[in-house]
């Protein structure tokens, strides 16, 4: 049942209500993480549903899901210093360092994903629903047959207003403008000055922004991709 709880839990955070903002820092020695996790109260008050499953405690449904992904991350030998805590009502911030994000994403998924790529000088990510499969690996709920209906794989073709009325179908009419309103953005500092970059915005000397709607990911109709290099 716990597992069965947090996979409705993880499906909520990817659906709708939610912004993350997650800043990357590279660096040649030990890379660091900060994952700022941000969620509407009116989906919190869905989740409340759900909370008589839980064990008593002092978690809620909430708290305990970020406790999960945060063991899934420290549970790897590519990780170190995994800390994740509430730093409000409906908030959440996380930090972890890392070696080589890529390494940490093959040690997660088990395989030798392409979706993000990193070398001495150089940053790669590109998803899109012919590499989808490595994701549920590196992310394996995103699989549950509870969660992947909702997700890329079963809405190829879907316009946005196609998955909207969906979702006023399985969540409430609150959705399409919390799905419409979420955003997911990486700010990345590079332990160098940039010399190319597409698919993002460069920021400064050493730094860059890429940032795309949620309903992007969620219906992945076109690739989310960007490239960086830096001397």
């Amino acid at each position: 049942m716990r597992k069965y709880i947090l996979t409705v839990i993880s499906a909520c955070i990817l659906l709708s209500g939610c912004t993350v903002t997650q800043t990357l820092t590279l660096d040649s020695d030990m890379s660091s993480s900060v994952t700022d996790i941000s969620v509407e109260q009116f989906f919190i008050d869905v989740l409340t549903d759900f909370q008589e499953f839980m064990p008593s405690g002092d978690e809620n449904i909430m708290d305990s899901a970020i406790s999960a992904f945060a063991g899934q991350i420290d549970g790897t030998s590519n990780a170190a210093d995994t800390l994740f805590v509430k730093n409000g009502s409906n908030s959440y911030v996380g930090t972890f360092s890392f070696d080589n994000i890529a390494d940490l994403a093959d040690e997660l998924g088990g395989i030798e994903q392409s979706i993000i790529d990193q070398t001495d000088n150089s940053l790669t990510f590109h998803c899109d629903i012919g590499n989808y499969t490595e994701l549920e690996a590196v992310v394996p709920f995103l699989a549950d047959p509870n969660v992947s209906v909702y997700l890329a794989n079963y809405n190829i073709g879907y316009s946005e207003q196609d998955y909207y009325d969906m979702m006023v179908f399985a969540i409430g009419e609150e959705a399409p403008d919390a799905i419409s309103s979420s955003m997911i953005t990486f700010n990345i500092t590079v332990p160098g000055r940039i010399t190319s970059i597409e698919g993002a915005v460069q920021t400064g000397e050493n730094t860059l922004q890429y940032s795309f709607p949620l309903i992007d990911f969620l219906l992945l109709s076109s690739p989310l991709s960007f490239s960086v290099q830096w001397v």
